[in-house]
């Protein structure tokens, strides 16, 4: 049998099959098309040539894809060798994904770089514009793609166009971020991330108080950023570097005599808007969120690194308790459940509270029973519990208006 005949074979075979609603082994296509088993039959499973006609089920079971339809043409077609690596077409949500992905890494390596003169208002404009696609995508998907739902509507629910080409206008990052159920600090860290870019595209972003401000907000972005992109599409970008330089040369000292009131007006209405958001959710330890991050370096002088195994080397002093708390902050009584009673409408410390929290216990990334004299085997112990914890329990629970 010549190619063509084979595929013509193979062709007709799916088709009885697809009738019939019936799995096949390798086998059967074998002996009804001609094609030479095992070796041509694995070799085009393993290159994908047949993932448009065929369903894998099992190891060697398989169904036919709808193709009773196809001209033998089409049918080739399908088989085409020259698409067969092409990576399978992504919905309008996940190509907003990876666009605000790329937006997100291209704000961290222009602010990254060593020598860059619009540094700050680069940063802003591209991480918003990551966060803008980020929202977008989750709108699309919640709406089973449909692409209006991003779209501007005007009071009679009519889709606005653009004055100019007459496409359809969509929503800005205000009005997706408002349409969406958002933890409220970082409902305000993303406005005031806004207001950054706002003042950077429009006027000037250009005092040294404003450049550190940018930095503890834009470094809360990107681990805000982190969190969603994880919740919403279970994407894990550790494999990316998202982490902004310090600004190692400039010094919270440098700044203890500066007063906000040498700025310009505009950037005092700026940072006294940021301040006030801070100053309003200080201290709030059960939300994963933030308004800004201070990074904090210091020079200190090369030192002998500890070697644990050599006998000669300086002793090391490490407060391991101190170390435990940093990850397990918050204790049982005093900490975790007036987190929870804070956060959720409907929690009660009841058998469904305390079989939960069993269950929680027995992970290491939410909870950890240390003692409370390492020295004594018979002291008492404690459990303790990492404010992460709360995530879990937002899928039991119904969060406060």
């Amino acid at each position: 049998m010549t190619a063509k005949e084979k595929q013509q074979a193979f062709h007709s075979f799916l088709c009885k099959l697809e009738e019939a609603d019936r799995s096949f082994d390798m086998m059967a296509i074998a002996e009804a098309s001609g094609y030479a088993y095992p070796g041509t039959i694995r070799a085009k499973l393993s290159r994908n040539e047949w993932k448009n006609v065929l369903t894998r089920l099992g190891p060697n079971e398989f169904k036919a894809q709808p193709v009773r339809h196809l001209s033998k043409a089409e049918f080739a077609q399908r088989l085409s060798v020259k698409d067969m690596h092409e990576p399978e077409s992504l919905p309008r949500s996940g190509k907003l994904l990876e666009k605000s992905v790329h937006a997100a890494l291209s704000a961290i390596e222009v602010y990254n770089k060593p020598d860059f003169k619009y540094r700050e208002e680069s940063f802003c404009i591209l991480m918003v514009n990551a966060w803008e696609l980020l929202v977008k995508a989750k709108i699309l998907r919640d709406s089973a793609e449909k692409e209006d739902s991003i779209h501007k509507k005007d009071s009679e629910g009519r889709v606005v166009v653009s004055k100019w080409t007459g496409n359809p206008r969509t929503i800005s990052v205000g009005e997706g971020l408002n349409s969406l159920s958002l933890d409220q600090v970082l409902l305000d860290h993303l406005f005031a991330l806004v207001e950054f870019r706002d003042n950077a595209v429009h006027m000037l972003n250009d005092s040294p108080m404003l450049k550190l401000k940018v930095q503890e907000v834009g470094t809360a972005s990107l681990r805000n950023y982190l969190e969603l992109a994880k919740d919403w599409f279970n994407v894990d970008l550790s494999r990316y570097n998202f982490y902004l330089l310090p600004l190692s040369f400039f010094h919270p000292h440098e700044l203890q005599s500066y007063s906000i009131n040498s700025e310009a007006e505009q950037h005092q209405n700026l940072l006294r808007f940021i301040g006030k958001k801070e100053q309003e959710h200080h201290g709030e330890a059960d939300s994963r969120f933030s308004i800004s991050l201070e990074l904090k370096t210091d020079f200190v002088k090369g030192k002998m690194r500890y070697a644990p195994d050599d006998p000669n080397a300086l002793p090391v002093k490490y407060d391991s308790f101190k170390a435990f708390r940093k990850k397990y902050k918050w204790r049982y009584t005093e900490e975790l459940l007036p987190a929870l009673k804070k956060k959720f409408s409907d929690f009660k410390p009841d058998k469904k509270f305390y079989d939960l929290k069993r269950q929680l216990q027995t992970d290491a990334r939410y909870a950890a029973e240390r003692s409370l004299d390492e020295d004594n085997p018979k002291s008492q112990k404690k459990w303790f519990y990492c404010p992460d914890i709360l995530k879990e329990f937002e899928k039991h629970y119904t969060r406060r208006k």
